[in-house]
């Protein structure tokens, strides 16, 4: 996500909410455009869908990646409560909580 972060072009708006595992994961020294918001959610203080919910972000578009159930949850709280249409919403869920990867 950093990586993609930097790569954008210096006009681009958004926020974006990244969870990690603890507050000292956190990092401060990103390279992005300035109007683009980070929202750092320590998994050991906070729920990353709730803090999507009591967001005012609104947009058009978004790109949710993570943990299934959370991005499944978020997908579900942009068409349900947000309005926003399916077809503008890029989701993955990479790992399930709980379960190994085998690889």
């Amino acid at each position: 996500m950093l990586s993609i972060l930097e790569g954008l072009p210096a006009d681009s708006t958004g926020d974006v909410f990244l969870e990690v595992p603890s507050a000292a994961d956190e990092r401060t020294n990103l390279k992005k455009p300035p109007g683009v918001r980070v929202s750092w959610l320590a998994r050991d203080d906070s729920s990353a869908l709730a803090a999507v919910r009591e967001s005012a972000v609104d947009a058009d578009y978004a790109w949710v990646a993570g943990e299934a159930k959370l991005a499944t949850g978020v997908r579900r709280h942009l068409v349900d409560e947000r309005g926003m249409a399916k077809q503008h919403i890029a989701f993955m869920g990479y790992w399930r909580h709980g379960r190994a990867s085998l690889g």
